[in-house]
């Protein structure tokens, strides 16, 4: 018969390992570690006791605490498993118990010391030990591996170098659970006789509960082996607060969220396990050991339906309710007796109203007032760095070396700050707030809070928080002894516990189902919820959908009709009192944006969508074609459908828009008419901020290999393609970019198709360009006022000039001008010339036939910018703006694929005669408007004029009058000396009279004056309602340099003589 030593020594090393780690600590692996059980000598240090534990180590049985034994029993395992030389060493005392007993092993050997208690008499168990030497037993388990006990003595320890004979060790698991040896290495197995050592035949005899224990259990129901409760209650929602269940009934939960799965799904779409998802929806603050809440992992759990009396492996989680954290000074009675069972919001309510007057009473007295920048000066730390070390100073008041009299006399400074410092040190700085009192505060500061003839109460607060929040301190001033004081947040402890059993590996029956159970009472009331629900969080980010993540806002998305008609017409915290607090949901759009655009919605941001989006896609799926940053940045946006138009374009017009993206970067939209559609069609944007020549030329160039990728056409632009449908390109007028066209056709221009051999920018753009006449009259209509209406209109009519003699005309009048603004306006257009070939006829190079059919302005692209801006917003960042534009590009495709099969455009009669005439009676229209406002204008002009002449002649009126009654004082005073004079009082007599006429000439003016006011302000009122009058309405130019028939003001001074001499006359 081998002996145990020998049997070491044949093992495989795998075996070793595997013991090794499930028999003793991580700890004592490590080489540096004393001791160390080396894998060199493992007949050192495994015995044949030990050996037998690890074989009958059973993964079904819950593992125990090794804490909750007895000494002896503690004793009695470390004899088993360590030799008599490692019995005596420091790191197995008793002392160390959580170092080196491991749970797997103790509790095998618990087991089957209680299994073995159930067979013998209790004599035999105390004098007869487990593992006796020189003796052999077999025990039954539950598993279906045998096990042996061998009856040698664990070896003594020898040299580890000593070579064995075989051993054959079956292994069934990486724990070695069930490792029995094999039946040659049994004792005497040849001569066993059908006797197995290994699975004795003993009957397997449960204990029995006591009776009075049976009793108390009759009609409730097994959760598990130790856990029974009086009902079991199915529910489908997890709420966001749990009822304690109390001793007298027991309740437990069975939460089947086999129906709400979506209700589980964190926010990257992972389902979670219901206990993460309890814990991270609760408002109570939920907190475990171990691994899902349990050091002491897995138990049995037979209360599941569709399971009677089965056994259900389950994950059992055992969480400790974290309390609150309340003020050091809190109110004792508040929480003194509290036991909370089920949901009542009368205690918070309580406290809601106890903090509503603290609210008040904060504000209320000087003191509290001090109190709290005293607790904001405290709590201020140096920033400043000396020589690479972080300084210690505190804050303190320091006064001002010269005071400034009617400001502060101190500021707040730093303790160790010196004359040496610089600015760049950043030492504490800091003013003394408004209202607060200078010298109080000093004596504050200067004796540790403490303040003279200060109140003594409100020494207790009411003040807690959840534990989430992580507060430490409190949120009220406190004056305790006349001293203020900074309350510490103190823990709160509450002996609430959750139990969660959630099945491992679950049959598709018990997925997503667990077993809830809450047993003793909150110590505390319960929480505001501030805490959002998986559903509150889920309804929010649909609405954040809705309302557009990429440019919504906290305030747009609460204000938003989408928002609204989510939440019913509700507020969004009507239905999630946590999303009253709106920094929630700015963290939760922070949030989701920072997932969705993880480089920002900027330029950056652009750069990464191309790279990992768009240029991933084949051309013809693209929205963003290209993306330069060499010289200056530049993207090209195109739907490939709306591309697919452009070959059936006579002109496209490019014109910039400078309001719809915000920053440096503008867009440029290429935009025409679809006569076959009668629609106008913005085919694609360029955005950029280059503003020079080539940058341009970068741009016209980008565009036409955008549309070439998208429907593998070329762009064909007449005449450098004889068949070409598009005839003519309209810009705005910018010098630069008709160069940056220019520079672009000469490298497009193919002279062996063409015929064209110029290489001047300036000169092969004549062949196709035009530029728009609108922009080129409204530079002219913003010349001084004060140049002649004939000079204009010569001004604009090279438009229209066909022989070189008016051309010649035109030349002659311009150069012999002396309005700075005119001459340098002309001299502008001498220096450019290619501004004469885009917008005459006459000098360009387009046929006369293509001139005529072609538009001469840029209203197609300009009209496309007012509707881009109005469907998608302005001031965008740059990627949303591409995003919203992309938007309704979707949209525009499909209404142009619904013209062309219903037949139904968005307008009806929009035929080019139709577009002609009403654009003739718009024109019309607008005139008759432009005249009735500059009518009304010069009447409300006339009227104030009036206003201000009826003033004047009443102030006339008066002067006269005081002049009167100075004479009449005067011709009195003579009369007294003499009596007799009879001329005296007819003078005065007349005097009299002539005073009462300008008394009654005032009451006229004020009369006329009256009613002019009322005339003006009805004008202003109605037809000049919302008209800035002043400096606004259109100066009339004269008709010639000799025509001065106005006064400065523009008013008529024939027109204000009439009304002088109508005054008079009154």
């Amino acid at each position: 018969m081998l002996n145990f030593q020998d049997s070491v020594e044949a093992m495989p090393m795998r075996t070793i390992r595997d013991y090794r780690e499930h028999m003793h600590s991580k700890l004592v692996t490590q080489a540096t570690h004393n001791p160390h059980l080396s894998m060199d000598c493992p007949e050192r240090w495994i015995t044949s006791h030990g050996f037998q534990l690890f074989l009958q180590f059973d993964s079904a049985v819950p593992l125990m605490d090794p804490l909750e034994p007895s000494r002896r029993d503690l004793i009695t395992f470390r004899e088993q498993i360590l030799p008599p030389d490692l019995l005596s060493h420091a790191f197995f005392s008793l002392d160390n118990v959580e170092d080196w007993v491991m749970t797997g092993p103790f509790t095998t050997f618990t087991r089957l010391e209680m299994e073995r208690s159930r067979y013998f008499p209790p004599t035999l168990s105390q004098q007869d030990p487990l593992f006796r030497p020189n003796s052999s037993m077999s025990t039954n388990t539950r598993s279906e591996a045998g096990s042996e006990v061998f009856s040698e003595d664990p070896p003594p320890l020898s040299d580890c170098s000593r070579p064995g004979s075989a051993m054959s060790i079956r292994s069934e698991s990486s724990q070695a659970s069930q490792l029995p040896l094999s039946a040659s290495l049994l004792p005497d197995a040849a001569q066993s006789n059908g006797f197995n050592p290994i699975r004795p035949k003993l009957a397997r005899m449960p204990r029995q509960p006591r009776k009075a224990q049976r009793e108390e259990r009759k009609g409730m129901i097994a959760i598990s082996r130790e856990l029974w409760v009086h009902e079991l209650r199915t529910i489908k929602a997890i709420p966001d607060t749990w009822d304690v269940s109390r001793d007298d009934h027991r309740v437990a939960y069975l939460v089947d969220m086999s129906e709400a799965l979506e209700l589980l799904r964190d926010d990257k779409g992972i389902v979670q396990s219901i206990q993460a998802y309890i814990r991270k929806q609760d408002q109570d603050s939920w907190a475990g050991k171990g691994s899902g809440g349990s050091l002491k992992g897995d138990t049995d759990v037979l209360a599941f339906p569709g399971e009677p009396g089965k056994a259900v492996r389950c994950r059992c989680g055992q969480f400790g309710c974290g309390g609150m954290r309340k003020c050091e000074f809190l109110d004792p009675q508040l929480l003194e007796n509290c036991e909370r069972y089920e949901v009542d919001d009368t205690e918070r309510q309580k406290l809601s109203a106890l903090v509503l007057e603290a609210n008040e009473h904060e504000s209320e007295t000087e003191w509290t007032v001090i109190a709290r920048f005293f607790r904001y000066v405290k709590g201020l730390k140096c920033k400043a760095k000396v020589n690479g070390v972080s300084c210690s100073g505190t804050a303190v008041v320091v006064p001002y070396k010269t005071p400034i009299p009617g400001q502060n006399k101190y500021f707040i400074g730093c303790s160790a700050w010196s004359p040496q410092a610089n600015e760049q040190q950043k030492h504490i700085s800091d003013c003394l707030r408004p209202h607060i009192n200078e010298d109080l505060f000093r004596y504050a500061m200067d004796h540790d809070g403490l303040l003279p003839n200060s109140p003594t109460t409100h020494n207790s607060c009411c003040f807690t928080a959840h534990p989430r929040f992580g507060l430490l301190n409190c949120a009220y001033s406190h004056m305790i002894e006349g001293q203020i004081k900074i309350g510490r947040m103190v823990p709160h402890k509450c002996p609430c516990e959750m139990l969660i059993f959630e099945p491992v590996n679950p049959a598709p029956a018990l997925a997503n189902k667990a077993i809830i159970f809450v047993r003793k009472p909150h110590s505390h009331p319960i929480y505001p919820r501030t805490k959002p629900s998986s559903a509150d969080r889920q309804k929010l980010n649909a609405a954040i959908d809705a309302a557009g993540l990429g440019s919504v806002t906290t305030q747009k998305l609460l204000d938003a009709s989408s928002t609204r008609d989510l939440y019913g017409g509700k507020r969004v915290s009507e239905e999630s009192p946590a999303f009253a607090d709106k920094r929630l949901v700015r963290d939760t759009i922070a949030k989701r944006r920072g997932e969705a655009y993880p480089h920002g919605m900027g330029w950056l941001g652009v750069v990464n969508r191309f790279t990992t989006i768009d240029q991933k896609k084949p051309p013809v799926e693209r929205y963003i074609h290209s993306v330069i940053s060499k010289n200056s940045r530049l993207v090209v946006m195109m739907h490939p459908m709306l591309a697919q138009r452009v070959h059936h374009m006579t002109a496209i017009m490019f014109d910039y828009a400078y309001k719809r993206i915000e920053g440096e970067l503008n867009e440029c939209d290429a935009a025409g008419f679809s006569n076959s559609l009668n629609t106008r069609i913005l085919f694609g944007s360029v955005i950029g901020d280059g503003l020079d020549s080539a940058s341009y030329k970068t741009m016209f160039s980008e565009f036409w290999d955008a549309v070439e990728s998208c429907t593998g056409q070329t762009l064909k632009l007449a005449p450098f393609y004889p068949d070409a449908k598009l005839k003519v390109i309209v810009l705005d007028g910018d010098i630069a970019q008709a160069l940056g066209l220019g520079m672009f056709l000469v490298n497009y221009n193919k002279p062996e198709i063409s015929g064209i051999h110029t290489t001047d920018p300036a000169e092969i753009i004549s062949y196709s360009l035009k530029m728009c006449s609108v922009h080129f009259q409204r530079h002219i209509n913003e010349l001084p006022k004060t140049i002649p209406l004939n000079i204009i209109a010569l001004a604009k009519s090279i438009l229209t000039a066909k022989t070189q003699e008016e051309i010649d005309h035109w030349n002659s009048v311009m150069s012999s001008q002396t309005v700075t603004e005119l001459k340098n306006w002309y001299e502008h257009k001498l220096c450019n010339p290619l501004i004469f070939r885009a917008i005459n006829q006459s000098l360009s190079k387009i046929p006369l036939g293509i001139w005529n059919t072609t538009p001469d302005s840029t209203n197609y692209v300009e009209s496309a910018h007012a509707t881009r801006n109005a469907e998608t917003s302005i001031h965008l960042s740059p990627l949303r703006a591409i995003e919203t534009a992309e938007e309704r590009d979707n949209i525009r495709v499909r209404e142009l694929l619904q013209i062309e099969l219903e037949g139904v455009g968005p307008k009806r009669n929009n035929d080019i005669y139709n577009r002609e005439k009403r654009g003739l009676q718009r024109r019309q229209w607008t005139l008759q408007k432009q005249a009735q406002r500059d009518a009304d204008l010069n009447n409300y002009d006339n009227l104030r004029a009036e206003i201000e002449l009826i003033g004047e002649q009443n102030q006339v009126s008066l002067d006269r009058e005081r002049q009167i009654r100075t004479d009449i004082q005067r011709l009195q005073g003579e009369l007294a000396i003499d009596k007799r004079r009879h001329e005296l009082k007819q003078e005065i007599a007349q005097l009299r009279e002539e005073a009462a006429a300008e008394a009654a000439l005032r009451r006229n003016l004020r009369i006329q004056k009256e009613e002019t006011d009322a005339k003006a302000n009805a004008l202003r009122a109605t037809s000049l309602s919302g008209v800035r009058i002043q400096g606004c309405h259109k100066d009339s130019r004269p008709s010639n340099p000799d025509t001065a028939a106005t006064d400065r003001s523009g008013i008529d001074c024939e027109y204000l003589n009439h009304v002088s001499r109508l005054w008079h006359s009154s």
